[in-house]
């Protein structure tokens, strides 16, 4: 409980205070980050990104949201990526009510070319 209270104030306050910077569009939803939120430790590097949806959608537990905001860490050696926070939002931009989060996960994707999660590898492996 205290965790999904940590995560969701930290969704709150990284919202107000991101600088949104759109990296990706399509059909869909535009994509954006926050260069500002990049921390680096050697080759791993953690940024915020913001998914704002052009139609609601349902999440896997049948929950209407309209955004998605998200805390990720990108190893910038290997191309990959792992969530560290995220959560659903039913407003756009983050706002409005959360309605799902979920805690870090220790599962790294690999970063494929010519997707968002490359856009968004590159953008934070970039910065210093």
């Amino acid at each position: 409980m205290r965790l999904a209270l940590a995560l969701a104030l930290s969704a709150l306050v990284c919202n107000a205070a991101a600088d949104w910077v759109m990296v990706y569009e399509n059909d869909e939803y535009i994509a954006y980050a926050d260069p500002a939120t990049v921390s680096r430790e050697g080759n791993l590097v953690r940024m915020s990104d913001l998914i704002d949806l052009k139609s609601p959608q349902s999440s896997p537990y049948g929950k209407q949201h309209a955004s998605s905001t998200a805390q990720s860490e990108f190893d910038c050696h290997n191309s990959r990526v792992r969530t560290i926070a995220f959560s659903l939002h039913s407003g756009q931009m983050g706002d409005g009510g959360l309605v799902e989060t979920v805690a870090e996960s220790n599962r790294w994707l690999s970063v494929a070319p010519g997707t968002l999660l490359n856009v968004l590898w590159q953008l934070a492996c970039s910065q210093k």
